[in-house]
């Protein structure tokens, strides 16, 4: 059973994370603005499209910056440190490393990291080696994917919207998505047994979706968030996996 005062940590623990997510979005779209107009859909985007001023965006930014920490601090100060962490990996990302070839996907991996070591401390779960080690490889095979699919959506323009792109190849992108992948699958295979045996047969059914999410890049489709939404495979290898990891747990 999950304890009253650790369930009362999870609306706090969602909003300060989204708050300083979307914090970190608004920075990163300021600093990307010129990029993305040459984008196909993230000129769309609001900051890009002119619809919001970038001082009133600049504004919001704060404002949400600051409700993020003052929320953290009702959980715990690790938390409230972790969550700097993370606006710390989000804004470098944003300022220096976005163009840097293999760090920029690293880094995009570690924001990924930090949010399940948040997650650990807000629920008093404990994140064991294997388990950081399955959310890194996950987190790096989403990120080479993200980058996969704008190579493939972009084409020849992609070097105008990110200048990494240009020193990305189709099979060293490939080559990091099978690797990742493979190890995800080996790490969490030994998560389960680590933590409790009967999730080991969770294992086929995280091959699926990752096998899945591999076949689906070839055809720009690596946003994660996309791909999780508008794939239905994907979408319904979630819910079973999630209802396995349910019914494993807390069904005698």
């Amino acid at each position: 059973m999950v304890e009253p005062d650790v369930l009362a940590n999870v609306l706090p623990a969602l909003l300060s994370f989204s708050f300083v997510a979307s914090c970190s979005y608004i920075i990163n779209d300021i600093n990307d603005i010129e990029a993305d107009r040459n984008h196909g859909v993230k000129r769309n985007r609001l900051i890009a499209r002119g619809d919001i001023p970038v001082p009133f965006a600049l504004v919001i930014a704060f404002l949400l910056f600051a409700a993020a920490f003052l929320i953290s601090f009702t959980i715990s100060p690790w938390f409230s440190g972790l969550l700097g962490v993370y606006l710390l990996i989000s804004l470098s990302y944003t300022f220096f490393v976005k163009n840097k070839v293999i760090l920029d996907i690293f880094f995009i991996a570690f924001g990924f990291l930090i949010r399940v070591l948040a997650g650990g401390e807000a629920f008093t779960i404990p994140v064991t080696s294997w388990l950081f080690l399955t959310v890194f490889m996950v987190s790096l095979l989403l990120a080479a994917g993200k980058r996969l699919g704008e190579l493939v959506t972009l084409g020849d323009e992609a070097h105008r919207h990110r200048k990494s792109l240009t020193l990305y190849t189709d099979s060293f992108l490939r080559g990091i998505l099978w690797f990742s992948a493979s190890s995800a699958l080996v790490t969490y295979a030994l998560y389960t047994l680590e933590h409790r045996s009967e999730l080991f047969y969770t294992v086929p059914v995280a091959a699926f979706g990752l096998l899945r999410y591999i076949y689906i890049v070839k055809d720009g489709k690596g946003d994660p968030t996309d791909a999780l939404i508008r794939d239905g495979q994907i979408m319904g290898v979630g819910i079973l996996w999630v209802l396995m990891i349910g019914a494993i747990i807390y069904m005698p």
